[in-house]
């Protein structure tokens, strides 16, 4: 499948909402007014993947102070996954976030979703902290941390 990487547009809120409801628990998921808030920001940085005519996924995150972003929500609709798309999405992100001066990406991921675990490892994010009870009281998360400085090479442990 051909993929297109391209910024966000406003149209693309309610399809965007619809995979994040799609990918996450009904309490995870961000809400549509969530969504449009982060969407909204001027500290906000988001991407669209499309593929076969349609939206495939998508990456959000947040710059935080002058060298750090925060990376809020990956997601890639389940029939499009293991197809690259997430890296795609997460390489593009990280291309624009050195661009902008800044040297440092953070996320959290559930730790209990082994997959999105190997994709961050893959790109290079390294395990900062533990966050109990992060998802709502029910579940942990990691805290990962990446730098940007260092182009294309994983953070030494």
């Amino acid at each position: 499948m051909p993929l297109r990487i391209r910024n966000f547009r406003s149209e693309d809120l309610g399809e965007l909402h619809r995979i994040d409801q799609t990918c996450f628990p009904r309490d995870i998921a961000y809400s549509r007014e969530e969504l449009l808030s982060y969407l909204s920001d001027r500290k906000g940085l988001a991407w669209v993947a499309e593929g076969g005519g349609r939206i495939v996924g998508f990456v959000l995150a947040r710059i935080e102070g002058r060298t750090r972003a925060h990376v809020l929500t990956l997601d890639v609709v389940p029939e499009a996954r293991r197809l690259k798309i997430g890296t795609s999405l997460m390489n593009v992100l990280h291309a624009e976030l050195a661009k902008r001066g800044i040297d440092m990406a953070i996320l959290e991921v559930g730790v209990n979703n082994r997959p999105a675990q190997r994709l961050y490892a893959g790109l290079g994010y390294a395990y900062l902290e533990t966050l109990l009870g992060y998802y709502h009281g029910r579940e942990d998360a990691y805290r990962l941390v990446r730098s940007l400085a260092m182009t294309n090479s994983k953070i030494p442990v």
